[in-house]
């Protein structure tokens, strides 16, 4: 599947990484204003899954600017039109960045896990059972990531031939732990993916934030079409890079990063709904300023139906009167029915009590009828 006759790697793999990295960015960024904006007020704030959302960024980041840095000596390129000195810096630059990029795609999981948690509230032993499996798949990550220094010695003879007496480790040892990290990393990315499903559409929420979410969650199977692909041309690529070590590298950290990528966002995807939302209700909120004949009824609707005793209207309810269901992951209870009949009435939110006042008494001219008053809730 790598294309042999193919001589731009290098400026393709920076325009589709660069690309995937300023899409990514945004959408992270719109999470976090969201958690900012939104969670205070349903007590959904930062959390757990955005710091390490954040990290993994930022290693993303960091994965970029050395890629873009070793394509500068040559890495993407055949190795027969570099020179010594370039191919030597441009192979020391592949080593750290695959002891690195691994990781990308990697940590992500945890991220899924967080969040997981905060939509399910699952117990102890699915925690446990969760953070094992993300814990080894960093354990294989590790092990490959550790590989790519220990394989030679000197360390320098990985990247530099030239050094007399340097010695490298089998090539199969690295094939065969390069398989595995993947292989794990591939079953993870559907069991997470399709896994939480149907414990999300048994959620105490409307059934079109259930398919939203369960939706926005199975879209990281993407992430395991990306390893599917990369575990087929992975033996390949180490074929290739026995003779030309610079050429298929970028094809690889492609794929890889692809993969990071595309957790990071499936798992943003479900904390957006309070944005969304909202750009929803101002849209429709737009339309309905001016009916046909072009009068003003925006405001006089507001003030009847919020504002006739001196109370502003709550925000949800002016969803509801756009036309929106505004229910969403982060403004209801993520608990099953029987831990949310269990709560207390404080944790739903806001309460609204009702005075009613009752007349025991025959009216009679010029008298005032005693009023009793009860509080319904």
């Amino acid at each position: 599947m790598i294309d042999i006759g193919r001589d731009d790697y290098d400026v393709f793999a920076n325009r589709v990484l660069w690309a995937l990295f300023g899409i990514t960015t945004i959408i992270v960024i719109l999470r976090i204003i969201c958690r900012l904006r939104y969670g205070p007020r349903r007590r959904a704030g930062i959390g757990l899954d955005d710091y390490i959302t954040i990290f993994c960024l930022i290693l993303s980041l960091v994965v970029s600017i050395l890629i873009t840095i070793a394509t500068g000596y040559g890495l993407g390129k055949h190795s027969y039109e570099l020179d010594d000195q370039q191919r030597t810096t441009a192979l020391k630059y592949n080593v750290f960045i695959n002891a690195i990029l691994i990781w990308q795609f990697s940590l992500p999981k945890f991220a899924i896990i967080a969040i997981l948690k905060r939509i399910l509230d699952y117990g102890t032993r699915t925690t446990v059972a969760f953070w094992t499996l993300g814990i080894t798949s960093q354990a294989c990550i590790f092990a490959v990531s550790v590989w790519w220094f220990e394989q030679c010695h000197p360390i320098e003879f990985g990247w530099d031939k030239s050094i007399e007496g340097g010695t490298c480790a089998d090539v199969r040892v690295m094939i065969s732990l390069a398989y595995l990290a993947s292989a794990y990393s591939a079953f993870l990315d559907i069991f997470f993916a399709f896994y939480p499903i149907p414990f999300i559409m048994r959620l105490n929420m409307p059934l079109r934030s259930r398919v939203a979410v369960a939706t926005a969650m199975s879209l990281s199977s993407l992430a395991f079409v990306v390893s599917i692909i990369k575990l087929s041309v992975l033996g390949e690529a180490f074929a290739i890079s026995a003779t030309d070590p610079t050429y298929p590298v970028p094809y690889l950290d492609i794929l890889a990063m692809a993969e990071g990528y595309i957790l990071i966002i499936c798992s943003s995807l479900p904390t957006l709904g309070p944005l969304l939302r909202a750009a929803k209700v101002k849209l429709t909120s737009r339309d309905l300023t001016t009916n046909p004949s072009g009068m003003h009824f925006g405001s006089s609707l507001h003030k009847s139906l919020g504002q006739s005793k001196g109370q502003r209207l709550p925000e949800n309810n002016e969803c509801s009167i756009a036309g929106g269901n505004s229910s969403s992951v982060d403004d209801i209870p993520l608990v099953s029915p029987n831990k949310l009949s269990s709560s207390n009435t404080r944790d739903f939110g806001i309460q609204k009590t009702v005075d009613i006042s009752m007349t025991s008494e025959v009216a009679e001219p010029g008298s005032y009828s005693k009023q009793h008053s009860i509080q319904i809730f």
